[in-house]
């Protein structure tokens, strides 16, 4: 893991574009605390996937991002358009086999 940096809550709101910017860039971590207590931590999105592990299901091949759900893995360019394409699919399995 990268190194952490502990900053208040309050310097953290006062410079969270800066923070963003340097997790997703440079892979920092920041520790937020409030009242000296640690509260949350800013990790970048490839370090979350992997510690909740979503990674799993996530792949890019060429260019696209591929997500597996069940064993059925379909290539994506949009992630939203291909879970409001699952959705639908299931809203229409659903209307078809109620009578």
């Amino acid at each position: 893991m990268a190194k952490e940096n502990v900053m208040t809550f309050v310097e953290a709101r006062s410079k969270l574009s800066e923070i963003v910017d340097r997790v997703s860039e440079q892979g920092e971590t920041y520790i937020v605390s409030k009242r000296q207590k640690p509260v949350a931590v800013i990790i970048g999105i490839d370090e979350y996937r992997h510690l909740s592990g979503t990674a799993k299901y996530m792949k890019n091949v060429r260019g696209k991002r591929i997500i597996n759900l069940e064993g059925t893995a379909t290539a994506v360019g949009d992630i939203d358009d291909a879970i409001r394409a699952l959705r639908k699919s299931r809203l229409d399995a659903i209307s078809k086999n109620v009578p």
